[in-house]
């Protein structure tokens, strides 16, 4: 994937493969974003020769957790020549990271970058290009966050932040509207009213 607008002049000033992107906005205005790290803006994730996906609509467990910029594009490098006319894929159709989530509470994540892993890009300073409009023009260099976002997706891939749990199970005899003597008793009979409470918590 190339990007001749957002790309790392101090390591790609030729070939605009180190890509730098912002950190991801939340899905949906309902959903809590993990990876938005301090909230502050301004943070960009340096990914570094990336090989996107395409995904389809076969799937609605596969999320896009962060988008190539839109004017990016995705290519065969065997075809690497001054213009390429027939890209794979552009913009917003290109998922640098996708994650899933089954059904069974398992979690899968495909990373479009070895290389943003690495300890180069966990310490490594970038200066963004001159974007649209003139976008950039005076940039200055910055560290990268790609050390703090590594650990907020793996984290969220380990089971270690975004994970539902409950805390608390209680249920009682509810007879006549009136409460039970006892609480989380070991046995009810068939047509027994129960009422039952479950405590959750996010483990973050």
């Amino acid at each position: 994937m190339v990007d001749h607008f957002n790309f790392d002049t101090l390591s790609a000033a030729e070939k605009h493969d180190v890509v730098l992107v912002p950190r991801p906005d939340a899905l949906r205005p309902d959903v809590k974003n993990f990876f938005k790290g301090d909230g502050k803006g301004g943070e960009v994730i340096a990914f570094a020769r990336a090989v996107p996906q395409t995904l389809g609509n076969t799937s609605p467990l596969l999320t896009p957790l962060l988008r190539a910029p839109r004017t990016a594009y995705s290519y065969n490098p065997k075809d690497d020549v001054e213009g390429v006319e027939d890209p794979f894929a552009v913009g917003q159709q290109l998922s640098l990271i996708t994650t899933m989530q089954a059904r069974n509470s398992a979690r899968f994540t495909v990373v479009g970058s070895a290389e943003m892993l690495e300890d180069t890009w966990f310490e490594g300073k970038v200066k963004r290009s001159v974007g649209m409009g003139g976008a950039g023009s005076n940039a200055k260099e910055v560290q990268t966050s790609n050390r703090a976002f590594a650990k907020e997706v793996t984290g969220w891939t380990f089971n270690e932040i975004g994970v539902l749990k409950v805390g608390k199970i209680e249920h009682y005899l509810n007879e006549g509207g009136v409460k039970g003597n006892v609480t989380n008793p070991k046995i009810y009979r068939v047509k027994n009213d129960v009422v039952s409470y479950i405590m959750q918590y996010f483990y973050l």
